[in-house]
This record gives C-alpha cells, structure tokens and sequence, in this order.
C-alpha cells in the first residue's frame, strides 16, 4: 500500500502550472488562508536559469509573503547596475543608481538569481504553509467549467479534479488559453539571439559585470549569475544559418567579452524573441497569468516579475471571491488592471528597450546610447527610469474596484521607514503589514478613528509610528486622513473624513 496521501478531488483554487507564477499564486493564496492545488506537467521542477533578474516590486511582496530575506541571502543585490564597455576595458556605459529610489523604497537593486532557484525557494515555501499540494507530472488535458466551477481531467486518467476557480500560469503555450479559444495577439520579432551559460574557473571571474560588447556584427552581453556563472547573451546582425549553438561560438563570445581562456557550457540554446497578451485575461471562473497570458522582449527582464505580479493582484480577488465577494466586480477588475500594466507599461518598455539596443544598427545604438546617458543626466528623468526598471512606478487604472473619482485609487503603497514613539531605528511600512486589507489613518491634528472599518490598522501621528519622509501625507495632499491599502500593496482609496468609510471600504474590497 502507498504511503502517500489521497490526490485531492475538489479544490477552491487549481493553478496549472508550477513556474514562479504559478508558485507565485499558490503562496499569496495560503497568506490569505486558501488551499489550492497545482498541477505541473513536468516530471520534476526546472533546473535552468532563465530569467535571472527580480526588480524591486516583486521583492516587495515576496516581503509581503514572508521570503524576501531567503531569496536576499541566495541572490546577488546589486544596488547600481553599471553596464560596461568590454572593448574598453570595462568602462562605465551606462550607470543606473538604485539607492536614488531608498526614500520610497527598500534595499532597492536588481536581484540576481537565476529562476532555477526562484522556483526552488518558490515551492520550498508554498509547501511550507501546509495549504497546497504541488503535483509535478499532472498534466492537464481537459477543461470544463459549468456555473458551479470548473473540471479539470489529466493525461494520466482518473477523477476529475473539481475547481471553484482554475488559473492557467502554463507558459507560453498554455493548454488552459487554448482550452478557452482564446487568442494570443501580437509579434514575433526578426531576432533570434544566442543564450549560453558558461561556467568561468580563472581570474576572469572577478572582473566588473555586466559588460556589453557592441560591433557591426552584433552585439554581445554578460552578466555573471552567481561566481563562477556567467550568463553570456549574442544577437548576430546576420540571421543565424542554423538554430544549434557551436562551442566556437560561444567561445567567440566568451572571449570578446570577458577575455581569453576556458569556459565550460552548461547549456546553450537560440531562441525567439515575441511580444504577445491574451485578449483577455478571464473566461469565467478560468483565468490567465504571466507567460500565458502575456509574453515579452527580455531585454529589461520584467517578464517573470510581471507574472508574480499577476498573481499578487489575482490572489486577494480569489479568496475574496471565495468569501463571498463580488465575484464579477473582483475578477473583471484583475483583467482591466493587470491588462493596463502589462499593456501601457511592461510591453511598452520592453519594446523600446529591445528596437533601441537590440534592433538598432550600431551606429544608432551607439546614439541611443548617448542620448539616454543625457537623459539619466537629469534627476527628474533619471528617477522616473529607475521606477520604471525597479517596475514601482505602475499604477492601476480605474477598474471594477477603483472608482476614477476617488483620489489616489490605484497608487503603488510607497515603503517609506516609519519610526516609533521610542525613537527607535525605524522600520519600513510593509514589515509591519499583515497578510489582508490594511487602512493607514494618518492624523496630526485630530483623533485617531476609534471605530476602523477593518481590524488591521497602521496609526501615522503622535504616539504611535511617524514619517519622516513625509509620503503618506503626500498622498493626502499634506492633510489628515485615511488611506485604504489592498492585500496587493495597491491604495484602494485616500479620503479625508470618516463618514460613508465603512461603505467606501467593503466596495472597494469587492465585499458583496
């Protein structure tokens, strides 16, 4: 007899697979106290790199979730992002000075790790809540949903696995987008770069990263994942005769960017590169996120944090829904806002990014290059370009739940250090955050609210938490008042007095 348990039948959340969105989804969901199980088609879970970047807003909620040190420790911060010449010695191209952002946010930098690790940490903690089951060799190949919920069948055979609601985190060629017949609209561009990582030995290992060699013939970039990993990126002006990667070329390289010498292949591979979404993000109780339901340039590496953010914003919609909530109002308004930022913010810049530095003859890129080394020139433009990159400065439009009238609906919760009564060494916002709905009652000149419309309440004013940086009351136009923070790290609303608040609140959290 088998010592393992029985497979579940019925679940309120099914994810279709088990990459750093769909691990993603199953964490935030246990934060909120819900049981999902997810189904992985692979036999076991990735052991390539991949994307190796992790901005800022998704190191953010993984805070939120209760990993964000676990994931500081393996990784590699890097506070500035010097790119640098490797023709040149290693000179300084470009300088991207994260610390700029520190007043409204944490240890910002681009953390490097590769995605092998991500989903490693990933499913460590997923399993960790006791909440979800992560089956790997569940491939999913049948998709019903009736008014009640949604049937999931497996290649395998057996019972169904009945669903409340199912989301599809299954890539790119996700089964679950083509089970609903939905499109996946856009473009493939004319690229087709070579990806290697090599594994370094010597002295080169310590040189400066990451470095970019730019020739007629194509451009060249490294970045170095942990030591003695290299991550070593080409993209030919000439289009590639055959899709296998030769070790002479990943030699060439090696060497035109980091210098003669050995380097071991740990796999190599040329791939295409497409900018395409969903039309939409919903089916009912079935819905899409990240790679499935939208696919990006690399260059800029927002892709997979823009599919952890999915499931930030999806997560706290569900177990509301499951609560009882609006169910129409708390899913129609994932589509409309994730579609927003995926649309106007992540696909946009990554677009440019890639026909600028990528696309470009050398002659314009070398322009490119110049005029954005003016344009970082200037502290207003340089910040909004950090936001961008460190992706903090997405904001929700109006939606199901964000009513356009009600101010700041929508805003990224800044993460400015509060300091105690104590005069203590401070601590920032979202360490003192719950898992849930938080409101911010903000006062200096009057009582604090004694009768709040949810329990959890952050108290800005005399004898409780100060801000120093002043943030909080920005968005409150420099007045007393109150600011409603969804699960997401999102403000639902500001307002400045406490009548009709108790209403304002639960349509703002899609109660019903």
């Amino acid at each position: 007899m088998s010592d393992l348990p029985p497979e579940p039948s019925r679940t309120p959340v099914a994810i279709v697979g088990a990459g750093p969105t769909g691990l993603s989804l199953a964490l935030a969901l246990a934060r909120l106290g819900v049981r999902s199980v997810v189904l992985e088609k692979r036999s076991a879970p990735g052991i390539h790199s991949k994307a190796v970047g992790i901005h800022v807003r998704t190191r953010e909620y993984f805070r939120l979730w209760g990993i964000e040190e676990t994931f500081l420790r393996e990784g590699t911060l890097l506070p500035d992002f010097i790119l640098r010449n490797a023709a040149a010695g290693g000179k300084p191209l470009l300088s991207f000075r994260f610390p700029l952002l520190e007043k409204e946010a944490d240890t910002p930098g681009l953390l490097v790790l590769e995605q092998s690790e991500t989903e490693r940490l990933l499913l460590a903690a997923v399993e960790a809540t006791g909440l979800c089951e992560v089956l790997f060799d569940a491939e999913v190949v049948e998709l019903s949903q009736r008014d009640s919920g949604v049937a999931l069948r497996r290649r395998e055979g057996g019972p169904p696995l009945q669903a409340d609601f199912v989301v599809g985190c299954d890539g790119a060629a996700s089964f679950v987008r083509h089970a609903l017949g939905l499109a996946f609209e856009g473009a493939t561009y004319s690229l087709r770069p070579m990806l290697a990582d090599v594994r370094l030995r010597d002295e080169r290992d310590q040189l400066p990263w990451p470095r970019v060699f730019s020739a007629s013939r194509g451009l060249s970039f490294s970045l170095r994942i942990r030591p003695g990993l290299w991550r070593i990126v080409h993209l030919a002006r000439r289009e590639p005769e055959s899709d296998e990667v030769s070790e002479e070329e990943v030699g060439d390289r090696v060497e035109e960017l980091l210098g003669p010498g050995p380097a071991e292949i740990v796999w190599a591979s040329r791939f295409r590169i497409h900018r395409r979404a969903s039309p939409r993000f919903r089916e009912g109780r079935v819905l899409l996120a990240g790679d499935a339901a939208h696919i990006h340039s690399p260059v800029g590496g927002q892709g997979m944090n823009a599919g952890v953010q999915d499931a930030a914003n999806l997560a706290w919609k569900l177990a509301a829904a499951l609560r009882g909530g609006d169910r129409e109002r708390l899913l129609d308004s994932y589509d409309v806002e994730r579609r927003a930022v995926v649309v106007e913010h992540v696909s946009r810049f990554t677009d440019f990014l890639t026909k600028v530095f990528m696309q470009a003859p050398a002659p314009l890129r070398g322009a490119a290059l110049l005029l954005f080394r003016a344009v970082l020139a200037c502290p207003r433009t340089r910040k909004t370009i950090l936001r961008r990159m460190s992706m903090i400065g997405s904001d929700y439009p109006a939606s199901p739940l964000l009513d356009a009238h009600e101010s700041a609906a929508g805003l990224r919760l800044p993460n400015p250090l509060l300091h105690g009564s104590d005069g203590d060494n401070g601590v920032r916002l979202y360490n003192l955050i719950a898992p849930g709905a938080v409101l911010l009652d903000v006062a200096e000149k009057r009582p604090f609210l004694t009768e709040p419309p949810i329990p959890q309440v952050l108290r800005i004013g005399p004898g409780e938490w100060r801000d120093p940086s002043g943030l909080l009351r920005g968005i409150l136009g420099g007045r007393d008042g109150y600011l409603l923070v969804r699960p997401d790290a999102h403000i639902a609303w500001a307002r400045w007095d406490a009548e009709g608040i108790a209403e304002a609140t639960r349509r703002a959290l899609g109660e019903g």
